[in-house]
């Protein structure tokens, strides 16, 4: 099942770079959870859930996945994301003052029958392999 769990991840991370929520919401179970790091809240519905991917899309992330270990019907995952923020108060087309907004992601995703039923985000990657039941290599 591992490697299932995997390809839905994949499949979802493809679908995300090409703003597919259509394609998002198919592997979405209507009941998934969407637990934030550090308890900031729970998402329990897979139409909140689209809320905030479309957000983030509309953000224009760039999003990288570093990592996808498939554990049964769980995927630890690691990801990079970046994106350029410009100056709200500067009206020109090449600004000379950009921002860039780095961070990693780690969450562990369960699946069930081709779709994703939970989401826990953890704030480090060493973290989400804990939670999985797995060492961090890294250490």
């Amino acid at each position: 099942m591992s490697q299932e769990s995997v390809e839905l991840l994949l499949r979802g991370y493809r679908a995300f770079v090409a703003g597919d929520l259509e394609a998002i919401a198919g592997m979405l179970d209507p009941d998934v959870e969407w637990v934030a790091a550090g308890g900031e809240g729970t998402l329990v519905r897979r139409d909140d859930v689209l809320e905030v991917i479309a957000e983030r899309l509309a953000e224009r992330y760039h999003v990288t996945v570093d990592r996808a270990i498939g554990v049964g019907e769980r995927v630890v995952v690691s990801m990079r994301f970046s994106r350029v923020e410009t100056d709200p108060t500067d009206d020109r087309p090449l600004q000379s003052r950009r921002y860039y907004l780095v961070g990693r992601y780690a969450a562990v995703v369960h699946t069930r029958d081709g779709k994703v039923v939970r989401v826990e985000e953890h704030p480090h990657l060493a973290a989400a392999l804990a939670a999985a039941g797995l060492e961090d290599d890294a250490s």
